[in-house]
């Protein structure tokens, strides 16, 4: 179901190792877009929980603000992208989901929530235990990931624009100096 958003017609949501996932039904080339992500604009401090036992389905677009699905009613299929520390998928602006490579037909689509997680004042840190298994797992997932320079440089471009925004001024501070 979607509601705000748009999904490719090439994913479908399927269940997965921890709970569901958006999979690809087809395979998928290189930067071909996946998601366009919509809903409603809120402050990071508004983000519902939901009775169903889903939490953290908005996407962080500024250091304040979050978009996603307010009401339970309204949960969508782009709900679903989880995460992992070795991604198929990365961002182009503030709400594009792209292929960061070719992905093949029963692939699920993943990316690093380094890449829109950013620290909110006066709100609760954010952290997980990793469970994506992949070589490169950090085994624990934070809002400051993003500040880890491997993956400034893995992830360059593909960064949420707020952040992507906030790396490149590191990167132009690190240069003057």
């Amino acid at each position: 179901m979607l509601v705000h958003s748009w999904l490719n017609p090439k994913l479908e949501v399927r269940d997965s190792k921890g709970g569901r996932g958006i999979f690809a039904k087809n395979s998928i080339a290189a930067n071909e877009r996946l998601a366009i992500f919509g809903g409603n604009i809120m402050r990071s401090s508004e983000e519902p929980v939901f009775s169903c036992g889903l939490k953290d389905l908005s996407l962080q677009i500024d250091e304040e603000f979050i978009i996603g699905t307010r009401h339970e009613s309204d949960i969508e299929d782009t709900d679903y992208f989880n995460h992992s520390c070795s991604p198929n998928a990365g961002f182009k602006g503030q709400i594009f989901l792209v292929a960061l490579h070719g992905i093949v037909a029963d692939e699920e689509i993943t990316f690093d929530y380094a890449m829109v997680l950013h620290e909110t004042e006066g709100v609760e840190s954010y952290s997980f235990e990793c469970l994506c298994g992949s070589s490169n797992c950090r085994g624990k997932i934070t809002d400051n990931d993003w500040k880890i320079p491997e993956l400034q440089k893995r992830y360059d471009g593909y960064f949420q624009y707020y952040l992507q925004e906030k790396i490149n001024n590191l990167k132009k501070s690190a240069l003057e100096i």
